[in-house]
């Protein structure tokens, strides 16, 4: 008996050994990556190094898209046109640099690609281009690095100085007024055009090592999200890309672990939770809320030499994700107001107060998950079908109450009845 107690507890011991080497192990890969990461990113912003990207002519090739859109040859041959149009507009884009692009369309009633897109970001030679920039005490600033004074600044000189839209000729207009707003924090157009029909969206950096973590820097080939974002709906897919199925399911554990510590600091650190007080529930940081309820509902999985991760998300969670979209554009638009103009932000807040464009100041912009898509802002069909919900529950109700008043009901408890005089007349049996 003796000797099955201490087999039984050599068994155990080993066990939790393993299990603690494990979890161990684990949790080093996700330190250490993300430390080795901040410590790369910040040796990057001190040495004001600028990633080189991939040549915009091999970006922009057709075997390229194809290979990233092969499953959508309409979507292909729309994009070749708008690229060669641009091309031969300036030759000289080829020249230039890629660090990352943003591709993006929309369907119509017959579900034909309509209205491409691409936004390249990178650095084209252009003298008169300037680098974008977010403002040096902006919102990033306290997000990532308080010592760090240019921080935003130098997160977007990492990408590069310049964007480029390539699109039709009749949609230039429209597309560069709708960059212009993000950039300056005006995330209402954009809302817009998703009410009108879901925007198609493809954002691919073609070489991520220059920005990935030490230990993760050779084994990513290629990183692209992929999704669509409607007025009530949403999906993203993720793909990250590696050279083999080793490094594969390297970055599958990592992500996965990383995506762990993600949910646990939007719960633990921003208080995304619904918190029950006394006097009821309270929903102070509602994005943070919305964040971590994306992470969770979020899918991951290895295939091959892929990692795929899949998230579908509603309109609050839609909201949070312009919401953080419109915050660098503000952080963007101080740093040029400061840069251009001295003045300090501040001054460039006070200025913008009445500015009827959506900024943080003005009559438009609310707070909360209902803007800027549903009843506060653009209006959706899921957002006019619950207002109408709403007004025919409480029609109902008031009819109920008007059928009630005419019965002479109060719809309040009945009071006691007063007690019944003595009677003289004998009681009925029953």
């Amino acid at each position: 008996m003796r000797k099955i107690y201490k087999r039984s507890l050599a068994l155990l011991f080993s066990v939790v050994l393993i299990v603690g080497l494990v979890v161990g192990w684990r949790a080093w890969n996700v330190v250490n990556t993300a430390y080795g990461g901040f410590q790369h990113l910040r040796y990057l912003l001190e040495s004001g190094e600028t990633v080189e990207g991939a040549p915009a002519d091999d970006v922009l090739s057709d075997s390229y898209l194809l290979s990233l859109f092969g499953d959508n040859p309409e979507l292909v041959d729309r994009l070749k046109m708008v690229i060669d149009l641009g091309m031969a507009t300036d030759a000289n884009l080829k020249l230039g640099n890629v660090s990352a692009m943003v591709v993006t369309y929309q369907l119509d009633a017959a579900s034909n690609v309509t209205d491409t897109a691409i936004y390249a970001v990178g650095g084209f030679p252009d003298p008169k281009s300037r680098r974008l920039g977010f403002h040096s005490t902006g919102y990033f600033k306290e997000e990532l690095d308080a010592d760090l004074w240019h921080t935003g600044n130098s997160l977007m000189n990492l990408l590069g100085r310049d964007i480029i839209v390539f699109c039709e000729e009749e949609k230039a207009e429209a597309h560069m007024n709708l960059l212009y707003g993000l950039l300056n924090g005006d995330i209402v157009p954009l809302a817009k055009r998703i009410v009108e029909a879901p925007v198609h969206y493809a954002i691919v950096f073609p070489r991520p090592k220059e920005l990935a973590p030490p230990n993760l820097k050779n084994h990513l080939q290629t990183v692209m999200f992929k999704g669509v974002m409607g007025p009530d709906t949403g999906k993203t897919e993720m793909m990250l890309v590696s050279q083999t199925m080793a490094k594969a399911y390297q970055v599958y554990t990592i992500v996965k672990d990383m995506r762990t510590l993600a949910g646990i600091t939007f719960h633990d650190k921003f208080s995304g939770y619904i918190k029950q007080m006394p006097w009821g529930t309270m929903n102070d940081t509602w994005w943070a809320v919305e964040y971590n309820s994306l992470i969770e509902s979020s899918e991951l999985l290895h295939d091959q030499i892929l990692v795929i991760g899949r998230v579908e998300y509603d309109r609050p969670k839609n909201n949070a994700i312009l919401k953080t979209i419109e915050r660098a554009g503000r952080d963007l638009a101080m740093q040029k107001s400061f840069s251009l103009a001295s003045e300090l932000p501040w001054e460039f807040a006070y200025q913008a107060k009445d500015n009827p464009s959506g900024g943080y100041w003005s009559e438009e912009h609310r707070w909360g998950d209902q803007w800027p898509l549903g009843e506060e802002g653009v209006e959706t069909p899921g957002s006019r079908a619950a207002k109408a919900e709403r007004e025919r529950l409480r029609a109902e109700q008031e009819a109920a109450r008007l059928q009630a008043k005419e019965r002479g009901e109060t719809g309040q408890p009945p009071s006691s009845p007063a007690p019944a005089a003595p009677s003289t007349t004998p009681a009925a049996t029953l």
